[in-house]
């Protein structure tokens, strides 16, 4: 409840009702989404988090977000900075001894160079890390992404979340979901 409060608040809460002041009953276009769009974006090495960013989507989707999710292989990271209207939702898992996952090595690479400067004032985003605390550095990524992108400017809309694969990563989820 609370994130999905906070993402209405990023998204800018509703848009203006049709015209004339009237709600449409099913909405066309950009007012199918009254609250904006949502990005998810996600690095898994065994597909735990691009199964969670899912069904974020579905949820976010139910709720009345544009939300689409998006694998960081995928995402251009110089695209972080024009992010300006959507709500930015990272699940981050860690590989290995705290090291990105396969699919999100370049996001890495180019977001801890800091080749955008500190230009993400427009961005606001969450984070969910998934880790087992059988590692020493457990959820690396995830405390590395909300750490890092705050620092160039973002504003935090959640709390970072941590889920053990040790313990019950499924209940931390949606603990940090309902949050």
């Amino acid at each position: 409840v609370a994130a999905e409060r906070a993402a209405k608040e990023a998204a800018g809460a509703c848009r203006a009702p049709a015209a004339g002041g009237a709600q449409l009953p099913k909405a066309v276009g950009s007012a199918a989404f009254p609250n904006g769009p949502m990005l998810v974006l996600w690095g898994s090495q065994t597909g735990t988090a691009e199964g969670f960013a899912r069904v974020l989507v579905g949820e976010a989707r139910q709720r009345g977000f544009d939300a689409r999710s998006v694998d960081l292989e995928e995402y251009p990271p110089e695209s972080l900075a024009e992010e300006d209207e959507a709500a930015v939702i990272f699940l981050m898992a860690t590989h290995g001894e705290g090291e990105p996952t396969d699919n999100a090595v370049a996001f890495y690479k180019f977001i801890e160079q800091e080749r955008m400067g500190t230009n993400l004032k427009s961005v606001r985003f969450a984070a969910f890390a998934l880790g087992n605390r059988q590692y020493q550095h457990f959820c690396a990524m995830g405390k590395w992404v909300d750490a890092k992108v705050s620092e160039l400017g973002a504003e935090r809309i959640c709390a970072l979340g941590l889920g053990d694969d040790d313990d019950d990563l499924d209940g931390d989820f949606e603990k940090w979901r309902e949050s």
